[in-house]
């Protein structure tokens, strides 16, 4: 995948302010594991995500937090399903990477080449009474995000840098 320079942005738990981070895009060779699959953009997709994600990590020992890490890949796929406007039958991609550091990538492609509020929406904080989004679940679960263009500007890929734990 050829991608454009990733936007990031993350921020702080507990009400801390934002901060840049920068997130690894893309990531090839320099994976000590990766696993990728496409599932079709529905009201499923995160579901499924959850599972392949939880099993996948299994199966390939990862050493963080599995349930965060699934939670985080369903939370993506979800969003990708709700809001990329994708058309009949569209497939959402996911790919896991495990980086040198421990971490886990986990990056989910779509058909919308933009993501115009991505600064708003991973800075947003629910105020009370108000139900928790996505991308909010995800950074409250250790996932550090951002995404980028494809060259060819048929799509795009958000990323969440998950962190493992030592070995």
């Amino acid at each position: 995948m050829t991608t454009t320079q990733p936007k990031t942005i993350t921020t702080g738990t507990s009400g801390s302010p934002a901060a840049v981070v920068e997130v690894p895009m893309p990531v090839s060779e320099d994976s000590v594991w990766q696993w990728r699959r496409d599932f079709e953009a529905n009201g499923s997709s995160g579901g499924n995500a959850r599972v392949h994600t939880r099993t996948q990590l299994h199966i390939g020992r990862w050493s963080g937090d599995v349930e965060n890490a699934a939670q985080v890949a369903a939370r993506l796929m979800d969003n990708a399903a709700r809001h990329s406007s994708p058309p009949p039958r569209a497939r959402l991609g996911l790919r896991l990477a495990v980086i040198a550091t421990g971490e886990i990538l986990i990056e989910v492609t779509d058909p919308l080449p933009d993501f115009p509020h991505f600064t708003e929406a991973v800075t947003w904080q629910p105020t009370e009474g108000q139900r928790a989004r996505g991308l909010w679940i995800a950074q409250h679960l250790g996932a550090r995000l951002s995404y980028a263009v494809a060259d060819d500007r048929r799509s795009k890929t958000v990323q969440a840098l998950v962190p493992g734990t030592p070995a």
